[in-house]
């Protein structure tokens, strides 16, 4: 196939046709910019278009595949040649996205198979164990003693942070007794709020913490509040939050947060 001669011949058959070049593309439903390339002999038409451009144009389909005119043609074989040609490539694209979405799917398929595996054996958890010094605070925001904080359990580093395992606060002897464990989110109701519920056996307990508190994500470093006002902090930066009766949506960074 010669595209330069095909070209020619396409523009010379609209032009006889007395059809511009956009509403032979209307025809065709393709861009104009199509037609052109075609009769500058820079693209050829695809095959799908061979049949009904020959149409349009009052041509032979191998006028069209030769670039000449021809006084016979066998245009029913040809054209019928063209439609399997046709056929065959809508059934190879067909078969290659059905190639690309089983692939995708083998692929998918295989992601979620490794994260069960990888969350099965645990990657995705962090152990932690630490004795953080704390101060106590009366309800008025002034030092009323020492205490210390024993953490020990697994924080759930994949999505959403959080930690279950003990909290026990030796100045509230309810959070040490045994069974008694914690879970701390760090994002709890909306993004950057942190909670603290308290439970045993799958019930949570009632131990006269509030539910809201600051805490980093390293856990050296949280402040919280008791319902009767005494407060439990590793800084005194945390007070005047906790006293303020409006909890801020913020993650705290002080010195001693690694």
């Amino acid at each position: 196939m010669d595209k330069a001669k095909t070209g020619a011949l396409i523009a010379a058959a609209r032009k006889e046709k007395d059809m511009t070049q956009k509403e032979l593309a209307a025809a065709l439903h393709v861009s104009d910019r199509a037609v052109s390339k075609w009769e500058r002999g820079a693209g050829f038409p695809d095959i799908s278009l061979l049949e009904p451009l020959a149409d349009a144009l009052g041509l032979g389909v191998l006028d069209l595949l030769r670039g000449e005119r021809t006084e016979e043609e066998p245009e029913i074989t040809v054209r019928q040649a063209l439609t399997f040609l046709a056929r065959q490539a809508r059934e190879r694209t067909r078969r290659r996205w059905s190639q690309i979405l089983g692939g995708t799917f083998a692929l998918l398929m295989a992601s979620f198979i490794l994260f069960a595996i990888l969350d099965r054996a645990g990657v995705f958890l962090q152990e932690i164990t630490l004795e953080v010094p704390a101060t106590v605070y009366n309800a008025e925001g002034t030092p009323a003693g020492k205490t210390a904080v024993t953490i020990d359990g697994t924080v759930c580093i994949l999505g959403d942070r959080s930690f279950v395992g003990r909290f026990a606060i030796d100045a509230v002897e309810p959070t040490c007794r045994e069974g008694v464990e914690a879970q701390i989110r760090w994002d709890a109701m909306w993004e950057g709020a942190q909670d603290i519920l308290f439970y045993r056996a799958g019930d949570f307990l009632s131990l006269g913490v509030e539910r809201m508190l600051y805490m980093t994500e390293s856990m050296q470093s949280f402040g919280l509040r008791l319902e009767d006002g005494t407060i439990i902090a590793t800084d005194e930066a945390y007070v005047p939050l906790l006293m303020s009766g409006y909890y801020y949506s913020i993650r705290p960074s002080f010195s001693n947060q690694f």
